[in-house]
């Protein structure tokens, strides 16, 4: 199969203008990829709303409309992520009415999942896709791995579910414990609980200081026990720091965010041994699951808990981590969901 970036040297090559559909980190990140190519950039457009009067890269970013009038059939790169459906709605109305690709580079560095990747992985991917557990996981996975190679659209779509469709596969006991490794401000908290109320206790784990203090806020608010933790989730207890950016978010190594801050990391192995093991947990770390699960190997040992990990941060989640819990346990059965959201994030395996 050819892949997105293969493409687009080719149309480069016919005089073929590409376009930017948004500006920030996406557009950085595919700018690089194109630049390995000597592919260059026509132009950049934002949603309406967002256009102001402002450059990118010092093109000036206009209107979709302004990009149609002054470029004859331009390729249309959306450079942004999200999963909120009236932005959704926005890149589908934009691929309606031109050649519009989402293209997938990775959220936390690495390889990008072109042909080269995919042909280097392939049997590794197989292996994954015959150890799903039902058809609809196999069929995700299988158009996951189009969308992250031609950038179509369309194969999002295909692969997307409801959240009930996460949760109908979860299935806890009374005085369930929960561990929420990446709980952000406590969004996830609150969902589990008014979803799960047999959950009892959870444990609670966010690096950013600005998210925990919002985390922390909510022990008093919910009926279950919260015990918030401010640390990274790793593969062993050490000293450590993130970049913490302007909006709150923290990040580990990121040179465009504007203060280093001192964090601790822990494992899971070492919360267990704090605290009740877990009867589930959800890993969301900002591409560290893998060492994340690494770091929980003697707990999903010896009590198996349910688990729902992202896999969309680094290009070879989607096969090294059901390949790294089923070397621990070979006896979960292991299901693929992807929900809506452009490009493919919002993907997690859940092992049962």
């Amino acid at each position: 199969m050819k892949d997105l970036w293969t493409y687009l040297k080719e149309e480069h090559a016919k005089d073929r203008p590409i376009v930017l559909y948004g500006t920030g980190d996406g557009a950085d990140k595919i700018i690089a990829r194109l630049s390995e190519d000597g592919i260059s950039v026509s132009g950049v457009f934002a949603s309406e709303g967002f256009v102001r009067d402002r450059y990118y890269r010092d093109m000036k970013v206009e209107s979709f409309d302004g990009i149609k009038t002054r470029l004859e059939d331009p390729i249309v790169l959306v450079s942004f992520g999200s999963s909120r459906p009236e932005v959704i709605e926005a890149i589908d109305k934009v691929a309606s009415c031109s050649e519009c690709y989402a293209p997938d580079v990775p959220v936390c560095g690495g390889e990008v999942f072109d042909a080269k990747f995919y042909n280097k992985h392939l049997e590794q991917i197989d292996g994954v896709i015959s150890q799903l557990a039902d058809d609809f996981s196999r069929d995700c996975m299988r158009d996951l791995i189009r969308a992250r190679l031609t950038g179509r659209i369309e194969y999002l779509h295909k692969a997307e579910c409801g959240k009930e469709d996460i949760y109908s596969l979860i299935d806890l006991p009374e005085d369930a414990i929960f561990y929420d490794l990446g709980a952000y401000n406590g969004d996830t908290v609150k969902e589990y609980l008014s979803l799960f109320p047999s959950i009892s206790r959870i444990v609670a784990v966010e690096p950013e200081p600005h998210n925990y203090r919002k985390l922390e806020s909510l022990k008093d608010q919910i009926c279950a026990k919260l015990d918030p933790i401010r640390a990274i989730v790793s593969d062993s207890c050490y000293g450590s720091s993130i970049t913490a950016s302007a909006r709150g978010r923290g990040t580990r190594g990121n040179p465009a965010s504007s203060k280093t801050i001192a964090t601790p990391a822990i494992s899971v192995d070492s919360i267990a041994k704090d605290f009740d093991p877990p009867h589930l947990i959800k890993f969301d770390i900002e591409g560290y699951e893998l060492a994340g699960i690494r770091g929980a190997h003697d707990t999903i040992l010896n009590f198996r808990p349910l688990m729902r990990i992202a896999c969309y941060h680094r290009s070879e989640d989607i096969f090294k981590i059901p390949e790294e819990v089923l070397k621990i346990r070979p006896d979960y059965k292991v299901y693929l969901r992807h929900l809506p959201s452009i490009p493919g994030w919002d993907t997690d395996f859940i092992f049962v």
